[in-house]
């Protein structure tokens, strides 16, 4: 009994030593480098379509339509795996919810440019209650019609939004 027991806790510590590296890098705070305001690469940085981020808070921007998010956390470094050896930063909202928007900082590798992805609702919530509250939240956020910013390449305007 006494060596089930420390297998068990052996398996718990493993596992959590994983999940580790990608949690929080910096406790639910945005880095200020980046924060700010951010718009579409070929866009003007007055431009309606947008995405501003604070220290605790990522809204986007539609002309009049606006929806911000919170919950953020900054993806950890085992976010890409043990070998990862790039620059990208990953922040992701609602971490203990449903996280309907992940954004990557020197996305592709590219300093300076950042991408913004929507989460998809997902077939098959028959019966599966959380799948259910997942594709509830997502279908009343609606944000890939609401906002035309999913994995648009994004530059920095400013550094308050």
């Amino acid at each position: 009994m006494r060596s089930t027991t420390s297998l068990i806790l052996a398996c718990a510590f493993s596992v959590a030593g994983v999940a580790a590296p990608m949690a929080a890098a910096h406790g639910g705070t945005v880095p200020t480098e980046w924060q700010g305001t951010w718009v579409p690469v070929k866009a003007a940085c007055d431009s309606p379509v947008r995405v501003a981020i604070t220290a605790d808070q990522l809204t986007l921007v539609n002309g009049k339509d606006t929806q911000s998010i919170g919950g953020i956390e900054m993806a950890g470094p085992g976010y890409w795996g043990p070998d990862y050896q790039g620059i990208e930063a990953v922040l992701i909202t609602e971490f203990d919810g449903q996280q309907p928007v992940t954004a990557v900082f020197n996305a592709g590798e590219k300093k300076g440019i950042a991408q913004v992805s929507f989460a998809p609702v997902q077939p098959g919530a028959a019966g599966n209650a959380l799948l259910t509250a997942y594709n509830k939240r997502i279908t009343e956020l609606n944000l890939a019609k609401r906002f035309p910013l999913h994995e648009v390449s994004l530059k920095k305007c400013g550094a308050a939004p």
